[in-house]
């Protein structure tokens, strides 16, 4: 399912627009004068579920001793693998020997790793010892890690050892007066301890006396803290509740939009781990959920081609949760074949469109008429899922599908969401729901921009819904940038510009991108007092300090000015307008 913000407007053909919409404009959204009368509140087509009132650890392993000896997590690389009772035992393991030294409920602990077998038995490790998980990107640089291990105030880190360099510079850059001290854990496998790190493998030792484990917490704090933009600016952190994502599972579970087989004496869904854990979208529908089913997940620790088509048949694969640009890999890959999907009954893709096209290249690829492409729509907010096609939907790729159980919606006017919009007609979606998180961490103001006092959560994003309840999503509000699912927020980028000592200022907006869906391309007025500077030095200015997906690779136009409003805000929409001139013009 998908987590995350999406721009759906290239997918989306005219055709599948009613006659009825409201005319909406990119520039000003503007609309005509509507007044409210009855409520337009969308529910969904299905029942309600029962939240569970235990803690995510404890729902994970519920039913554990029905598939004990079945294996859990095998990595796709090494073959390492965990058994479900070896990986319960391991979580116990490493929960007892965070608490003996020191760790006490409620801190946050910070899990720095790619997709390995590892990574769940220290995140349900880590919360069954009551501490509150923030999962960080792997490539990040150290600016970024210091940045959020500084905002989240974790106490600790788990990394390997390829990494731990950045967080060893990061904890420099955070070293400084009323900052608490880090520990560090590596999961260095049967290699030497290295200098400065704890050693994970001595936390998993048998001897580790788990009796002092008891239930610390309620279902109500928080269990998961993941970063994003949000609708704009810096990347925040997302506080979702163990009651957040207990409920985001259970919402999937209905018949209508299930996708995971019951695991049997004689059956287990397989899954791909190719998306990272560390993301909303791995982590609570392939990883919590996946272990919560008795499913095999089997981990990479970053897509590569061979690995992952070797997986898909060695293991054969049975769901694929996937991302725009494994959908392409897929549907273009020469060397794929139906054989890779011979297993195969669902492909899901989320955090990024996809055109009609490629979903049926791909369902072309399979020459299995049964097997299903659908679309799910989501955010980090709202831990993730929020919108999901129906399994009868076989042929319409471009919905999102109706709300999931227990979640209401509704489309209202951009500028005055006390004005609701029916069937067909275009606007800003907002979601209410027991899977939308309690608030930004340490982040009032964020918070209540993006949460009214009543719960609904504002998505940024622009859509209808038809008369099946079946929502749509056409474009976007807000200014995100959508780097093959990654946001990108343009605020973080244009203050890292400004710190170059030759710019005076910089504006950064997000245009379309064949292989990458958008890219960045910055607009930069230099300073005349300075030495100037090149497109290629302020390329590498900001790729020494940002992850790959956030360079600006669409490019640097030097500029004299920027156009902003009276307040002085960077009206990247006339930038835009400017960028659609030039590129009609060439």
């Amino acid at each position: 399912m998908m987590p995350v913000r999406l721009q759906w407007s290239r997918i989306l053909c005219r055709s599948h627009l009613r006659q009825t919409c409201v005319p909406l404009t990119r520039n000003d959204l503007s609309q005509p004068v509507r007044y409210r009368t009855e409520s337009k509140v969308v529910r969904s087509p299905f029942s309600d579920v029962q939240i569970p009132e235990n803690l995510i650890d404890e729902f994970v392993w519920s039913g554990l001793e029905r598939w004990s000896d079945k294996d859990a997590l095998v990595c796709g690389i090494t073959n390492r693998k965990f058994t479900y009772y070896e990986t319960r035992q391991a979580c116990k393991r490493f929960a007892a020997s965070l608490k003996k030294r020191g760790a006490t409920p409620g801190q946050v602990f910070a899990v720095l790793l790619p997709n390995v077998p590892e990574f769940a038995i220290v995140s349900l490790g880590a919360i069954e010892a009551g501490l509150a998980v923030t999962t960080i990107n792997p490539i990040y640089t150290p600016f970024e890690l210091a940045h959020q291990l500084k905002d989240s105030g974790a106490s600790g880190v788990v990394t390997i050892p390829e990494l731990l360099p950045k967080v060893f510079e990061a904890w420099q850059l955070m070293n400084e007066p009323g900052v608490k001290p880090l520990y560090i854990i590596s999961v260095n496998g049967k290699g030497p301890r290295p200098d400065g790190a704890w050693d994970f493998e001595e936390m998993l030792d048998p001897m580790v006396d788990t009796s002092i484990l008891k239930k610390s917490r309620s279902n109500s704090d928080v269990a998961f803290m993941p970063y994003s933009s949000g609708t704009t600016g810096l990347s925040k952190g997302v506080s979702l509740s163990h009651r957040n994502l207990l409920a985001n599972i259970v919402q999937s579970t209905h018949p209508e939009i299930n996708h995971f087989y019951d695991t049997t004496g004689n059956y287990q869904d397989v899954l791909p781990s190719i998306l990272p854990f560390y993301h909303i979208y791995g982590l609570t529908m392939v990883l919590l959920r996946g272990l919560s089913y008795g499913c095999k997940l089997v981990t990479l620790p970053k897509l590569e081609s061979e690995s992952f088509l070797n997986i898909l048949i060695n293991h054969k694969a049975t769901l694929l949760y996937v991302v725009p640009p494994i959908v392409l890999l897929l549907g273009q890959n020469k060397n794929v074949t139906h054989e890779h999907f011979q297993s195969v009954r669902v492909i899901c893709n989320g955090a990024g469109p996809v055109k009609e096209v490629d979903a049926e290249k791909v369902l072309a690829r399979t020459k299995n008429k049964n097997v299903r492409f659908c679309q799910a729509y989501g955010m980090t907010e709202s831990s993730p899922t929020v919108f999901v096609s129906r399994n009868s939907s076989l042929f319409d790729y471009l919905t999102v599908g109706p709300p999931l159980s227990n979640t209401l919606a509704r489309v209202v006017d951009p500028t005055d969401d006390t004005v609701e919009y029916g069937p067909g007609e275009t606007g800003e979606i907002q979601v209410k729901g027991p899977q939308v998180m309690i608030g930004y961490h340490n982040n009032p103001e964020a918070t209540a921009n993006t949460l009214s006092p009543e719960g609904w959560l504002s998505t940024g994003d622009i859509g209808y819904y038809n008369d099946k309840k079946e929502f749509y999503i056409v474009d976007r509000i807000k200014e995100l940038i959508k780097v093959q699912g990654y946001q990108v927020p343009p605020a973080e980028l244009e203050g890292l510009l400004r710190t170059h000592p030759a710019v005076l200022d910089a504006a950064v907006i997000g245009v379309p991108d064949d292989r990458t869906g958008e890219a960045p391309l910055a607009y930069v007025v230099l300073d005349p007092d300075r030495p100037t500077a090149s497109e290629a030095d302020m390329k590498a200015f900001v790729a020494e300090r940002v992850a790959p997906y956030k360079q600006i690779s669409a490019g640097v136009r030097f500029v004299e000015s920027l156009p902003k409003s009276a307040a002085g805000k960077i009206l990247r929409r006339l930038l835009k307008e400017e960028y659609e001139k030039t590129k009609t013009t060439k």
